[in-house]
Order: structure tokens, then sequence, then C-alpha cells
């Protein structure tokens, strides 16, 4: 008898653990144990999660379709699983503090997924990867304000049981972000690194997000990684330099524009900060070396990548 009962154990035990190596996304608990009317602070919170969590799901059923790396349609799948948990359990909550929640996405998704169906290939894996960093960068913020600051204590816990899956997200897409071929590498081909020096960057929106300040290089290639972006406030209020992701840029005619990039997502990035590892264009590495395979700077100040002489950079293009 107890035989059996240790092998039914054991049974059990290997039926219910979960795969090796597999992401485990924790159900967020969906009992309520407060009424009564909300915040407005909980009930923002509330609505821009489920209008968040019906855009990933929708965006994520796309990768499934369109993309053309199996990473990002992997990606888009998790996605899915993962955002409909979490809305299961929003609308569990709501149903129990009789809160309304939106039914459909805001006009900024429905437009950013419309710009999504039109792409294929790789253009949708970079535009969706890309997306898929501002947004959970974006969610990553909110969770955690709320979990920290939020006024109802059935949404604070939701907040923080859900953020640790928010996390890893963005980790994972941002380890997935590099090894994805990039969209408007065409028309760079154009466009050298010194003729963007100093020119005017406009957003998705039409609206200028900034001057290109800087270029950063990655040390091993020489090849562009990112854009310094100057920031210039008003009397020098406000001023900040922020990184956008070269691959994003594309020239439109006489203008440079930042696809999949608004000037109100530019507004809440953090402020870019040089350390002794940058290398750039403009910027010197601080790690004053000589030796083959690192960074000299010139007499201008210029940093020179390998394979480059002088301040003339080598436009790896």
């Amino acid at each position: 008898m107890k035989r059996h009962h240790l092998l039914a154990t054991a049974a059990l035990i290997l039926f219910t653990a979960p795969a090796v190596g597999m992401a485990q996304t924790p159900t967020p608990t969906k009992t309520a144990t407060s009424q009564g009317p909300l915040a407005p602070q909980d009930k923002t919170f509330a609505d821009t999660a489920a209008i968040s969590d019906m855009f990933e799901i929708q965006a994520g059923k796309l990768a499934q379709d369109q993309a053309k790396d199996k990473g990002v349609k992997q990606f888009g799948g998790h996605m899915v699983a993962d955002h409909n948990k979490t809305a299961d359990a929003m609308k569990a909550l709501a149903k129990q503090k009789s809160m309304d929640l939106p039914t459909k996405l805001d006009s900024e998704h429905t437009q950013k997924l419309d710009q999504l169906r039109g792409l294929k290939g790789d253009e949708f894996d970079s535009a969706y990867l890309q997306g898929q960093i501002d947004a959970h960068q974006k969610a990553v913020t909110l969770f955690r304000d709320q979990a920290k600051n939020g006024k109802d204590a059935d949404l604070k816990r939701f907040a923080d049981q859900t953020l640790p899956t928010l996390e890893q997200h963005l980790r994972q897409v941002r380890d997935l972000r590099p090894n994805v071929a990039s969209t408007g590498n065409a028309n760079q081909q154009s466009t050298s690194f010194e003729k963007l020096m100093g020119k005017n960057v406009y957003g998705q929106d039409g609206k200028k997000l900034g001057d290109v300040a800087d270029i950063i290089l990655d040390p091993q290639s020489g090849a562009a990684t990112a854009v310094i972006l100057d920031r210039g406030g008003v009397l020098g209020i406000g001023a900040k330099q922020v990184a956008l992701d070269y691959n994003l840029l594309n020239s439109s005619g006489d203008r440079i524009v930042a696809s999949q990039v608004t000037e109100d997502q530019v507004k809440q990035m953090k402020e870019f900060k040089y350390d002794d590892t940058t290398v750039s264009l403009g910027k010197h590495s601080s790690s004053d070396r000589n030796h083959t395979g690192t960074m000299n700077h010139s007499t201008t100040g210029t940093t020179t990548a390998p394979g480059t002489t002088g301040s003339q950079p080598r436009n790896p293009q």
C-alpha cells in the first residue's frame, strides 16, 4: 500500500512539473478584497493595462502569421499566451469590482496595428520587435508605479505579481532584437555617417525628434548601432540626449525619418549617458589605447573604428 502511494505521488509530480528551460508565467491572483469606487489613478491603470493586453495579443497573432524569423514567431506566440492570462485576471477583477474595461483598442494602438499589418518578412520583424521594446518599457514603468503608488490593494497586488513577467518579456525582446534583420537598409546605403551629423530627425508622426549629435559604432565591425539625438529644450531647460536605433532611420526626400517612433515616445526615453565602453564618431572611448582591436582618438577628438584611418570614419555600409 505504501509502495502504491509513493508511485502515485511520483506520477503526480512527473505530470505537473514544468518543462525545463521554459519560462513560467504566474497567473495573477484574481480575488478582489476591496470594494468601492476606484481612484482615478487606479482606473487609468486598469484601462491602460487592458488596452495593452489587447494590443499584445493581436500583435502577437500577426507575428505568428507574418514574421520571417522563427524566433519572432515564437515570441509572438509567447505574447499571445501570457497576455491572455493577464487579460483574464484583469477581467475577473473588473467583474468583482463592477468595473468597466475598454473592449477595443484606442486610436494609437489601432494605428500601430494597422502599420504592422502592412509589413511582411524582415520589415515586419524589425518593426514588431522595436515596437515590443517600446511597449514593454512603458508597461514596466506603468506596472512598477502602480505596484508602488496604487490606491486599490487588489490592483497593486495584480501589478506586483505581473511585473516580473513584463520585465522578462523586455529582456527577451532585447536579446532577440540584434539577431533579426532590420528594415531600411536600402535607403541607408546612400546616407553616409558624415552627412547624418547635425541633421534633423523626424518621427512617424511628422514631428521633429531632435538633431543627430553623434553615431554609436559597434567596436568590432565599425557598423552604426544607434544615433544620439540632441533635444535642445527651451533656453537649455529640458535639454537632453537620447539614443535611437540606427536601423530605424530612413531617407524620405531630404528628411530623415525614424519609422515606428513618435515624439511622445522620445520624450519618455531615458537620457543617454556615455561610458568607458562607448565607441562613436563624436566621442572617444575614455580607455585611450592604441593596440589592435581597440579605439584610438585623433587630433579632432573623433573616435576611429577598426579599419579606419585618421578622422574619417569608415562607412560600414
